[in-house]
């Protein structure tokens, strides 16, 4: 959406094929975090982005459909085939360039069952935690639970984790859990919680910030993410940490597990039908230059998490450059 909005507004029309039934990607699930003031979490955008293009002229949306194939005359791009996911109903659409923007997949923490995902109650995802806190319905989640309520967050499930193949840092987690875990502090002062980390991986002009308000809002920061979570006798989730270089155990209410950025689904057939190779954890590569946005294949580009694991100002970022690319490519056209 991004990427269309700049370059309608440059005059140049655009399409939007969009597998999915609705606008927005993975982040018009995701709650502002806003607490007595903006913590630039970027989430507003998606609703901006949404009615910018939808107004739009020179926008045109496809919800439900899919890339099929596209259609060279040597090394230009004629025209592009979309299919629909429900029908299979396939049609032809013009056009000279093609953004690769097909996001990624949330990690599935059910695949280690020592994080006792859908096995045990109280743990959830930092996903699903967004998903209540946007809809209003965080209630539900702790409303067996008698207050004040004790919570901790897990970073890098799915990250950083060299067994699952996911041997990097998916880059948007601690800033997000850190923004989420203000936000609920903020919401409910009398709530317990603690976040543990291999290592804040955050940056930027808020970081700084970030760091300065979860400590003194009392937040806990603790290194070491914890390994097995079990049910304790009294029915809360129980978890060994290291205190002072012995084993302590420590019992939640709640633990929210902050799961890193996976390659989407389909990732192989899409690099395949637009001539895209993927990298070695199976997101598109980057071209020879070091430019993400420019893939390796005549007429197409790539903006957003397809290439790597971001946040959504990072995604945000990407978008522009890859619009500018295409600008500069076929604004004579």
């Amino acid at each position: 959406m991004a990427v269309a909005d700049a370059l309608a507004e440059n005059g140049l029309p655009c399409m939007i094929v969009e597998r999915e039934t609705a606008l927005g990607g993975r982040v018009k699930n995701w709650a502002c975090t806003a607490t007595d003031r903006c913590l630039g979490c970027y989430c507003c955008k998606v609703d901006d982005l949404i009615q910018s293009v939808r107004s739009s002229d020179m926008v045109s949306v496809q919800l439900g459909w899919e890339v099929a194939r596209l259609v060279r005359d040597g090394s230009k791009i004629e025209s592009v085939g979309i299919r629909s996911v429900q029908t299979g109903e396939e049609k032809v659409a013009d056009a000279c360039a093609v953004v690769a923007a097909v996001g990624f997949e949330p990690y599935n923490p059910s695949e280690k069952g020592f994080w006792g995902y859908k096995r045990l109650d109280g743990v959830a995802t930092l996903v699903e935690l967004n998903e209540w806190v946007q809809s209003g319905n965080l209630r539900s989640f702790v409303s067996d639970v008698n207050q004040p309520l004790r919570i901790a967050f897990f970073q890098c499930v799915g990250s950083r984790d060299r067994s699952i193949g996911a041997n990097y840092c998916s880059e948007y987690c601690c800033s997000a859990s850190l923004r989420m875990a203000l936000h609920l502090r903020y919401s409910y002062p009398q709530w317990d919680i603690s976040l543990f980390y291999i290592d804040l991986q955050i940056a930027g002009k808020m970081a700084g910030a970030l760091l300065k308000d979860a400590r003194s809002q009392g937040i806990h920061l603790i290194q070491g993410v914890p390994g097995e979570i079990i049910q304790a006798d009294d029915g809360r989730l129980s978890i060994v940490n290291v205190k002072n270089g012995l084993n302590a155990r420590e019992e939640f209410d709640k633990i929210i597990l902050s799961t890193g950025q996976r390659p989407a689904r389909g990732m192989n057939s899409v690099a395949e039908i637009l001539g895209l190779k993927l990298n070695e954890f199976g997101f598109i590569s980057q071209s020879h230059a070091g430019s993400q946005e420019h893939a390796p294949a005549p007429g197409v580009y790539v903006a957003g998490t397809c290439a790597e694991p971001g946040n959504i100002q990072k995604t945000l970022l990407s978008a522009g450059r890859a619009a500018a690319l295409i600008l500069a490519d076929y604004s004579n056209l």
